[in-house]
């Protein structure tokens, strides 16, 4: 399509000798006086000339002024044509919007030449304006799309925050403590504890590999498929722990889920009678024991990732004595750092030895505050508790 030229002139003859080059070279001309600049429609144009003949200086420069104001953000080349050769006549039209000036007198081809770089200027800053344009669409439902997501993590840490125990049961035995502390809105750790019967407590934490909503869809998986307790009539079996995660494990794979899910788990039965604790471990940290005297100390014990194979789990049994304790983690321990000691176990080790008198509430928040606090999160973090009363 021929671009659209609007010629501003009151001299005619000038006027009819610009149209005619420009008609010739097959643009679109359109001539008007200098007043009706100010009476601008909106049709498209692709260019502006005014003449600012020898009578008309101060009416050319108004019309630019009002042609440059009229169009805005819709950018309008403007070529202000002057006979004025003073270096105040020659910027005037450039002050008041014209682009850039043309001095009389000039011939057909410095006119054309003129005409072609404005409008290879306007041309490519109507592609800048049409990809801004785009973007800005795209950037509106990019905005759209994340608020949905926004909406929908928010959705999935309240169905994860509600799967959590709202409290931890209370026992004459036995104390409990917890932090639980996400790395996003919605992490992979998972923790349960629950009364059983009268005389045995099971507890847990977990961790599905990675972060957001597939590793929470994963800990809700875990709740909802661990089962402690098989009732028969009006007789009932506690399920041991290592059987415990071996039928969590059968069923994880029996999922056949594309990507191979990591799960790790260490699932505790303890017995409030005996003061004897149970445990099995799916690849998950070892628990860690601190006795009321003496060194704290990992309990080892052999267990694969939970989904990846068929196997079976170990058991390890542990008799406890009041003022013990014993904590549960996942893996975003590797970062705790105390002192000046390497990260990961031998600070935890070592913290736990400094604060093992205190009560089990505080010593989860004091490792808690200690050994993250020069570190930034960057995993999921849970620190469950156990104390033996009496």
């Amino acid at each position: 399509m021929a671009a659209r030229i609007e010629l501003y002139s009151d001299l005619p003859s000038r006027a009819d000798e610009v149209r005619g080059a420009l008609v010739q070279a097959g643009y679109h001309v359109a001539h008007h006086s200098l007043a009706q600049a100010h009476n601008a429609n909106g049709a498209p144009v692709s260019l502006i000339l005014v003449d600012g003949g020898d009578d008309a200086a101060a009416s050319a420069l108004r019309a630019c002024h009002h042609l440059r104001t009229h169009h805005g953000e819709n950018y309008v080349p403007i070529l202000y044509v002057t006979g004025d050769v003073s270096p105040t006549g020659r910027l005037a039209g450039l002050e008041r919007g014209a682009d850039t000036y043309l001095m009389r007198p000039f011939d057909s081809a410095e006119l054309l030449s003129q005409i072609q770089a404005l409008l290879r200027i306007k041309e490519r800053h109507d592609q800048l304006a049409a990809r801004s344009q785009e973007v800005h669409r795209i950037n509106s439902r990019l905005q759209e799309a994340y608020h949905q997501i926004d909406l929908e993590l928010e959705l999935a840490r309240r169905i994860q925050q509600s799967f959590l125990p709202q409290s931890l049961p209370q026992m004459p035995q036995v104390r409990f403590a917890v932090k639980y502390r996400p790395c996003g809105r919605v992490g992979g750790d998972f923790y349960d504890v629950f009364r059983l019967d009268e005389h045995h407590v099971g507890f847990y934490v977990a961790d599905a590999m990675g972060h957001g909503v597939p590793a929470s869809l994963l800990t809700v998986f875990v709740k909802t498929t661990v089962r402690s307790k098989e009732i028969t009539g009006k007789t009932y079996r506690l399920i041991p722990p290592d059987e415990v995660l071996g039928r969590l494990n059968h069923e994880l794979i029996a999922q056949k889920l594309t990507d191979t899910p990591f799960i790790t788990v260490v699932y505790a039965l303890y017995d409030l009678r005996e003061r004897t604790l149970r445990f099995s471990r799916a690849g998950h940290p070892y628990p860690l024991y601190i006795p009321k005297d003496g060194p704290p100390r990992l309990w080892q014990i052999e267990g694969s990732l939970l989904g990846v194979f068929e196997t079976e789990y170990r058991l390890q049994l542990h008799t406890l004595a009041p003022g013990d304790k014993i904590i549960l983690y996942t893996d975003g321990m590797d970062a705790a750092g105390f002192q000046s000691l390497p990260t990961g176990t031998n600070s935890l080790l070592a913290a736990a030895q400094k604060y093992n008198s205190l009560s089990i509430e505080d010593l989860v928040e004091r490792l808690t505050e200690e050994l993250f606090s020069q570190t930034q999160q960057t995993d999921d973090l849970t620190i469950l508790g156990l104390e033996i009363l009496g």
